[in-house]
């Protein structure tokens, strides 16, 4: 009966130790099925809510568990909020879409575009512009941290309005990290800047107008850890108020 006992311990004992040996290779078991990873932005003012439809089939809100209805993407939100959406390898077209609602009878497609993507990259799809011009920006993502130790960031400008040719910089704990950011430019490669610890007091973030101390907006703050990837989007309307104004929105790559 002893060596029976024996016998069943050394096998649990076996058993958890693989367990364990597994344990590192966890996040690798969960890891998204191979395909193109593509997120999506509504940044347009005056566009109450999206829908985001690929290859004509409702994309956004897919996770809603039956029977709740998705609700469509608010503006100054992504899609998926955190990460990124797969989708097959190829040319997919895409279409933001205006849902039918008590002033509009019908659903309206306010921007399309042809999106080509390849298997295991990263895409980001901006959807911008005001009523009745409404367009998009589409920029291939480069998530490769050439250094581990730091956290990386980047500045995208969509402010709209008469004075739309204002140009922004973005600073981080009071340096300057993006200058001069145009209408409709930054870049789709991100710039690295010092990380903090876990747990650690956040730093300030600003959107300022270039060249000088003047704060657009609200003074966010955000915590950029190791190897985190960070896009940083000026929108608004020159001149517009309560979610209108010029502001900063600021989303996690990974």
């Amino acid at each position: 009966m002893r060596s029976i006992l024996t016998t069943l311990l050394l096998v649990s004992a076996g058993l958890l130790l693989l367990a364990c040996g597994d344990e590192a290779n966890f996040l690798n078991s969960v890891a998204p099925a191979t395909g193109a990873r593509v997120k999506f932005y509504h940044l347009a003012p005056d566009a109450a809510g999206i829908d985001i439809y690929v290859n004509d089939q409702k994309f956004s809100g897919v996770n809603t568990v039956p029977p709740a209805t998705s609700l469509p993407l608010s503006y100054t939100n992504s899609f998926p909020n955190q990460d990124y959406a797969t989708i097959t390898p190829g040319t997919a077209k895409v279409r933001a879409v205006a849902p039918a609602s008590t002033t509009a009878s019908s659903d309206a497609t306010l921007a399309t575009t042809d999106l080509t993507v390849q298997d295991n990259t990263y895409t980001s799809v901006f959807f911008y512009g005001n009523s009745p011009t409404y367009n998009s920006l589409v920029l291939t993502d480069n998530l490769t941290a050439a250094d581990p130790t730091k956290a990386y960031v980047r500045l995208i400008n969509f402010v709209s309005g008469a004075d739309a040719s204002a140009t922004y910089d973005l600073a981080i704990n009071g340096v300057v990290v993006a200058s001069g950011i145009a209408p409709l430019k930054g870049s789709a490669a991100f710039t690295a800047i010092p990380s903090i610890a876990f747990a650690t007091t956040a730093v300030p973030a600003q959107l300022r107008l270039t060249g000088t101390t003047t704060v657009v907006g609200t003074a966010y703050t955000i915590q950029p850890y190791a190897g985190r990837f960070y896009t940083f989007i000026a929108r608004g309307v020159v001149g517009g108020t309560g979610t209108r104004a010029p502001n900063l929105t600021i989303s996690t790559n990974r």
